[in-house]
């Protein structure tokens, strides 16, 4: 995934925090155990955010344990049991998805920048097999998203046509593991507007990045040369889908964990958004000036 999905910790309990880095934890220790040491790199935070979504929708009680970090074992951490099915479910997302992005990172770099990609891909590909047996649906999924997303890219689609792939596999994601009676249509439009808003970040966050490539960008066309202004253009749209994820979020019943996700969902996305677009943009011109 992209990792755009994050929580404001400033504005979060301390228990809330606590829990939610368990998650974190749970995670990476269930991918190391699942898919081996190097699926760890797979992890992000909108994987995470998926496990506390699945297990806040279908009412999924996760023991946490204190034992020491696999990766720093100087450290004891706390670890949301990696037994429980939204996390093993979230960790083999992470795998799947991480492993077919490897592809896109490969062709995007230049010379030797390709081989770190390249080795990963390698090191994943028996492991990447292991959760596409296991989960089959998303496996297929992810070859669609990314079937659809190098088409609209080739055709140099528009905005909506970009954002289209991210937003149906996200939208099938979030309802996937929606229990009988549940509300699954605010679930699909939440992932709708959830995968929408990803993508575009991601985009704009890219923007500089890509025109300097002659990579595709959505936003390419309406950059002038002034970034502070496609900055703006760039916020007005995600504002609008920030919007209706909101609207959608409102129908769910988030359960459990509602504290956590309602500070993702009203604080997280602002915060992230103001960082990307730009407070990234007015620290690195601080540094230009100060040199």
């Amino acid at each position: 995934m992209f990792g755009y999905l994050r929580i404001d910790k400033d504005e979060l309990k301390v228990k809330d925090y606590r829990f939610y880095k368990s998650v974190y934890c749970g995670l990476c220790r269930s991918m190391g155990k699942n898919y081996g040491t190097a699926a760890r790199l797979m992890l992000s935070y909108d994987c995470t955010v998926l496990a506390v979504l699945l297990m806040s929708v279908t009412s999924e009680k996760c023991a946490v344990v204190r034992k020491r970090c696999p990766v720093n074992p100087l450290k004891k951490c706390e670890f949301c049991d990696c037994m429980s099915d939204a996390i093993k479910f979230a960790g083999a997302v992470s795998v799947i998805l991480g492993y077919n992005r490897l592809q896109d990172t490969i062709i995007d770099s230049k010379m030797l920048k390709k081989i770190p990609p390249m080795i990963l891909k390698i090191l994943l590909k028996r492991n990447y097999r292991k959760a596409a047996a296991a989960y089959p649906e998303i496996a297929h999924m992810t070859e669609q998203l990314i079937k659809m997303q190098t088409e609209a890219e080739s055709k140099k689609a528009g905005i909506d046509a970009s954002a289209e792939p991210t937003a149906k596999f996200m939208s099938k994601l979030c309802s996937m593991f929606c229990p009988q009676n549940y509300n699954s249509h605010a679930a699909e439009t939440f992932g709708y507007y959830i995968g929408r808003w990803i993508y575009l970040i991601d985009a704009a966050d890219d923007l500089e990045e890509d025109i300097k490539k002659g990579t595709f960008n959505p936003f390419k066309e309406k950059y002038n040369g002034d970034t502070a202004e496609t900055m703006k253009y760039c916020n007005e749209v995600l504002n609008m889908t920030a919007a209706h994820i909101t609207m959608s979020y409102d129908l769910l019943d988030t359960g459990l964990y509602k504290s956590i996700l309602d500070n993702i969902v009203y604080d997280g996305i602002a915060k992230q958004q103001q960082y990307c677009l730009f407070d990234k943009y007015n620290e690195k011109n601080k540094k230009i000036r100060s040199r």
